[in-house]
């Protein structure tokens, strides 16, 4: 068991109380170790009261960051010259194992360090069930709530509120009167001069009580609702197994009914870049909804969606300064493909109908962007119903299902991409293609010379370039666009997964000034007739906006290199050991084929087993054919990524014995 006891603010009694948690859970046969990791004020004046009231207490032998003033964290250690705490280094100090009470030092939003840290993010991390306590008298309503509600903002759990100090029933109804769902605890005022049988008793009962779970709805009534009644993507619902019953999302981790705690090893099909639950982003949502929650967009306009759409074309280096909103990666394909079209109809130019695409192409499920796909199967039930267009196949970097001589078949690859633009570039209207990486066809990387040489084409034939970096953009590839990096210079780029944070659906089809004046005409009918009712959310637009903010202050995009950097060198040490086909690397994306397969269908019976094998070491992963994948939340840290790498390789093992043994 693990606590972490907070306060609305100091001197309102967190050290009695944890003294009196300690002395309730040794009495009913669950010991913990008394933690405060950081003192101010003196070496030990905390741990010396609680040990007094709770003489058995184990301190905890964590480290210890002690300051002689009695200030804040971050103001104490620096006024001692001392290094100031930080939560990684709290975190690298508890034990995983270790039966705790941790104590914190002053109030919830304390900082700790000049990052700003506090102790909420110190429990977000450690993912710490929470006990507050308030003073009972002036302060209390306020104090209480507010700390409440950052707590709620985090999607901390709050076991109970405890109220210290004289009794004060007044107090007590109007907090319980405005927070019905939480529970508050009065703790009886008492001599402590000396532990007694009434201290022991009060002790037991509060134990009891905070460790008395609030009442939820139980996971199984639900689940058989979901069984009942819900019909779920991509799923086979006479032959797949259950779906997984998850109630909690925190940093990289997915949390089952069960108490599973698993690595989202593929950041919630792929959109996942700030991390589960970061609380800029709840915060920015809970704001913006007071302001304004949803309204047409369509004569009429916000100030999150214009923020966020300069914010956009100041990424595109001022390249791409027009922005259409949407509501996924589907319709912002749709939207570039409607934009390519009807921009050569309003021209007058009426013989360009077709599209080229590439083998291996996912754009989406919807009709316009199936129909420049080439994921049979996905889309072969409507075949008869999609336009047609020119496809080709893309040379990659690696052997592949699309490819299978890889980068040798460059120079074939190169004349077939010259031969195209030669015979049919006169009746293209456009190109698409998912820059770098093709990811629901096997995680393939494209020959980066081969991706230029269509660049150039693109531009010598005076063809709109469509970028589909719905899962490439956002820094999924190291930078915020996969073209800055690929040297691509494209003239519509369609982006959506990663936009905000992984939170609310948005997507944006950004597009050149020329693109857009030539939709620009006295007569109605040449406008881009196109919307959805949740275009240009304000919600969405302030989640998205805040995860903007995170990738610079959280330093993103150098988290998604050093994963890169990390995930290499782990091909050069295990690739050959682990016996894995053409591993590759590229920004947050690692991929390879499992080992004893061959080119299988997206349906390919050994990477059916990989769900469950990798269950068991705490990951949450989907294969794609016989293509393992590993494409984690942007956010995550070097010590993540190695930790998720020996799973991997657990997992491996696993699958290997098991295939083996059949």
């Amino acid at each position: 068991m693990k606590l972490f006891v907070t306060g609305t603010g100091t001197d309102v009694g967190k050290t009695i109380i944890s003294a009196a948690l300690l002395v309730g859970a040794a009495r009913r046969g669950q010991p913990l170790h008394y933690w405060k990791p950081v003192q101010t004020g003196g070496d030990s004046i905390d741990r010396d009261q609680v040990e007094r009231l709770c003489p058995a207490v184990q301190p905890y032998a964590g480290r210890v960051w002690s300051y002689p003033l009695p200030a804040s964290p971050d103001q104490a250690a620096q006024a001692a010259v001392r290094e100031a705490p930080t939560v990684e280094a709290i975190g690298a100090a508890l034990d995983p194992a270790a039966d705790i009470l941790m104590e914190g030092a002053g109030g919830l939003l304390v900082p700790l360090n000049e990052q700003n840290e506090t102790w909420r993010d110190c429990i977000r991390m450690l993912q710490l069930p929470t006990v507050v306590v308030a003073g009972s008298g002036l302060g209390t309503l306020n104090h209480t709530l507010l700390t409440l509600e950052a707590l709620d903002a985090a999607g901390i759990e709050v076991l109970a509120v405890v109220i210290n100090g004289p009794a004060h029933e007044a107090n007590l109804q109007s907090l319980k009167r405005m927070r019905p769902d939480q529970r508050f605890i009065p703790f009886p005022w008492l001599d402590l001069t000396q532990p007694s049988a009434a201290w022991h008793r009060a002790a037991e009962e509060l134990f009891d009580a905070v460790t008395l779970r609030n009442q939820t709805t139980d996971p199984a009534a639900w689940y058989a609702y979901d069984r009942q009644h819900c019909w779920h993507p991509y799923t086979q619902h006479q032959t797949a197994p259950d779906p997984l019953p998850l109630v909690k999302a925190q940093g990289i981790y997915l949390e089952t009914a069960s108490g599973e705690k698993l690595i989202d090893a593929s950041a919630s099909w792929w959109t996942n870049s700030t991390g589960h639950g970061h609380p800029k982003v709840g915060a920015a949502i809970a704001r913006q909804h007071q302001k304004i929650d949803h309204c047409i967009f369509a004569g009429a306009t916000h100030e999150p969606a214009s923020l966020l759409a300069k914010e956009l074309v100041k990424l595109s280096q001022g390249q791409l300064p027009r922005v259409f909103y949407s509501d996924n990666g589907s319709c912002a394909v749709e939207v570039g493909l409607k934009m390519v079209a009807q921009s050569w109809q309003n021209r007058g130019i009426y013989h360009r109908k077709s599209f080229l695409f590439f083998k291996g192409a996912y754009h989406g499920d919807t009709f316009g962007a199936m129909s420049v796909g080439a994921s049979e199967g996905f889309h072969k039930a409507f075949s008869p119903y999609l336009f047609a267009g020119k496809s080709l196949a893309p040379v990659t970097s690696h052997a592949s299902p699309i490819c299978p001589e890889g980068p040798e078949s460059l120079a074939r690859g190169l004349d077939e991409l010259k031969a195209m633009f030669q015979n049919h570039g006169h009746e293209l209207a456009g190109v698409i293609i998912e820059p770098w990486v093709q990811g629901a066809s096997g995680m393939n990387f494209q020959d980066l010379t081969w991706l230029q040489t269509l660049g150039r084409l693109c531009r010598e034939y005076a063809l709109p370039l469509i970028l589909d970096e719905v899962f490439t953009g956002m820094g999924r590839v190291g930078s915020y666009f996969a073209f800055e990096r690929a040297g691509l210079q494209p003239d519509i780029v369609c982006i959506a997964k990663g936009l905000t944070g992984g939170t609310l659906p948005l997507a944006v089809t950004l597009t050149t000034e020329a693109m857009f004046e030539s939709f620009l005409d006295q007569d109605g009918s040449k406008a881009l007739l196109h919307g959805h009712t949740f275009t240009g959310s304000a919600l969405a637009c302030a989640a998205a906006l805040a995860a903007l903010d995170i990738y610079r202050s959280e330093k993103i995009l150098d988290r998604v290199a050093a994963m890169e950097t990390e995930t290499r060198n782990w091909i050069a040490r295990r690739a050959q050991d682990l016996g894995l086909i053409s591993p590759r690397a590229l920004g947050a994306i690692l991929a390879f084929e499992l080992p004893g397969s061959g080119a299988g269908d997206y349906f390919h019976p050994l990477a059916q087993k990989v769900p469950t094998i990798a269950r068991r070491h705490g990951l949450l992963m989907r294969t794609l054919g016989n293509t393992m994948y590993f494409v984690p939340p942007l956010s995550i840290q070097a010590g993540e990524v190695r930790d998720a790498l020996q799973r991997m390789e657990r997992t491996l093992g696993d699958l290997h014995r098991e295939n083996g043994a059949e």
